[in-house]
């Protein structure tokens, strides 16, 4: 059960950062690499052009420290910093405001503020890819099919900064359609997480309500409710 909770934590971590990342790419990474940066800046200006998209992954977790190899689906449906992410038990919405976590085991339904929430990164340090910056390196391309001509070029990020704990984030780039269909993020004590696209639509109708949680939909629920406490933590850091 710590796995599973440890693992939807940093999920909802990792793909809040990377959504992020997707939207303001171009300013991050240093003239170093002008393929890696070429590439990535193409990639940044498809996810930017679309109105939403939805998407299957195939998730692969490798703990070396507990000799443990998790695997799990997770759909992510997102809109600009709007999103819906559900994985094993747990769905964690966002209207870009306010996050809802709903464990559906436990019938809990835990509420905070996006901001807050998205700030306080404890894996990987992604958030950190607008502030301190990251290294880019173009590593090489992979034939998918020859025949077809489907071609995916695979760009390596590295920290910039000693303290980062995240050790390297592989991407692998659709060299025609620009999307990422493989990532590989890779913690300092050498923790996997292998993300590969199942399936992946865009510019699905999408009602506003679908990033909000319905508490009357779900019936009988704890709810834990952060805000207030977020509140008062800012009220005495005044």
């Amino acid at each position: 059960m710590q796995i599973i909770k440890r693992c939807h934590f940093l999920v909802v971590k990792l793909f809040s950062s990377l959504l992020g990342w997707f939207i303001s790419i171009l300013p991050i990474f240093p003239a170093v690499d002008e393929k890696a940066l070429e590439i990535l800046s193409k990639t940044s200006a498809y996810y930017q052009s679309l109105e939403n998209f939805s998407a299957t992954y195939n998730l692969t977790i490798q703990y070396p420290e507990e000799e443990t190899i998790s695997h799990a689906k997770m759909c992510i449906t997102a809109r600009g910093p709007q999103y819906r992410l559900s994985y094993e038990q747990k769905e964690t919405i966002t209207d870009g405001e306010t996050v809802w976590v709903y464990d559906k085991a436990l019938k809990e339904v835990t509420i905070s503020e996006y901001t807050k929430t998205d700030s306080d990164l404890n894996f990987a340090e992604l958030y950190n890819l607008y502030q301190e910056g990251y290294l880019s390196v173009y590593v090489g391309e992979r034939i998918v099919h020859k025949a077809k001509n489907i071609m995916r070029d695979i760009v390596q990020l590295t920290p910039l900064h000693e303290d980062s704990s995240c050790k390297s984030i592989t991407l692998e780039i659709d060299r025609t359609t620009t999307q990422i269909h493989r990532w590989e993020v890779v913690q300092n004590e050498e923790t996997r997480y292998i993300c590969t696209v199942c399936s992946f639509s865009v510019n699905i109708p999408l009602p506003d309500a679908y990033f909000t949680f319905d508490m009357v939909g779900h019936g009988d629920l704890e709810i834990i409710d952060l805000r207030e406490n977020e509140e008062g933590m800012d009220v005495d850091e005044m």
